[in-house]
């Protein structure tokens, strides 16, 4: 079983490994259920929730299993066990426990794939755009700043060193919304060209020339990529309303990876992007 990782990740490393372990000893969840004297949704939560998974059903299901290699038992025994504070358990009062989820995933991810239709991409977001995005979203003033210091924050996932790919394919649409304003939004513009030319980050605009695209009929979302490679990649749906990122469940993944690839085949290559935002800023520039 892969190590290192953040406690979400653990626990979902941890539940893939326990449906192994049941399907290499010929168990359905139903005759596990039963043997245990559990219901069978126990046995579906403990593979597939979201919620930790006990050290006493872990220690229980390994005993039912037969596992005889104490090392690899306590491993996982340990898993449930890990109480490591992340950065982000200090916004528990302000953010709903699945972005909290979301945002270990993201920490986690060694690739970060990102379509974004309504607004610049919050990882790469200036801070007063983040102000502005938040404020004018309607957002209740005490939100506002706890949530520019969370994605700020965030942002350090891209820094070139460590490590990260990120790719953003951007609507054309977005570049012209005056967030902020239109000294805000040409600022961001700017920083958002900036960006783009460092190493381990892709910025490819969607143009408007495209017409219609398959970005129209889906909402805005985002794909973590993980290490080992046949890690399932974890795919959220974009919820323009509120800070909150809803993950997809498994039938849609695939879904949405298929989107971004098309997309990626009618957005504009690297430089024409930067041409077009250029051209967005003067725009905007002329028009103060």
């Amino acid at each position: 079983m892969a190590q290192g990782g953040t406690r979400v990740m653990q626990q979902r490393r941890l539940r893939a490994e326990l449906r192994q372990i049941r399907s290499k000893c010929g168990h359905t969840q139903k005759s596990v259920a039963e043997a245990m004297n559990w219901s069978t949704s126990k046995v579906i939560r403990i593979e597939t929730g979201v919620t930790n998974v006990s050290t006493s059903d872990v220690m229980a299901l390994l005993n039912f299993y037969g596992i005889s290699d104490q090392t690899r038992a306590q491993e996982l025994v340990a898993i449930t066990r890990a109480k490591e504070r992340m950065w982000w358990d200090n916004y528990r009062d302000h953010f709903s426990q699945q972005f909290l989820n979301f945002l270990d995933y993201e920490s986690s991810a060694v690739r970060v794939r990102q379509y974004m239709a309504v607004m610049v991409p919050g990882l790469l977001q200036t801070e007063d755009y983040i102000r502005a995005a938040i404020s004018e979203n309607g957002d209740p003033p005490e939100s506002v700043e706890p949530g520019v210091r969370v994605r700020l924050r965030r942002q350090q996932l891209l820094a070139e060193e460590n490590g990260r790919q990120a790719f953003f394919l951007i609507d054309e649409a977005a570049l012209h919304r005056w967030i902020g304003g239109p000294d805000v939004l040409a600022r961001q513009l700017e920083r958002l060209n900036e960006l783009a030319r460092q190493p381990n980050i892709s910025v490819r605009i969607v143009p408007y020339r495209v017409g219609m695209h398959p970005g129209l009929s889906n909402p805005s979302f985002t794909i973590l990529d993980f290490l080992p490679q046949d890690e399932e990649p974890i795919v959220s749906i974009d919820d323009p309303q509120r800070e909150v990122l809803n993950q997809a469940d498994k039938e849609t993944h695939g879904e949405f990876i298929r989107t971004f690839r098309a997309l990626q085949d009618v957005a504009a290559g690297e430089d024409e992007s930067t041409r077009i935002i250029d051209s967005v800023i003067a725009s905007v520039r002329l028009s103060t």
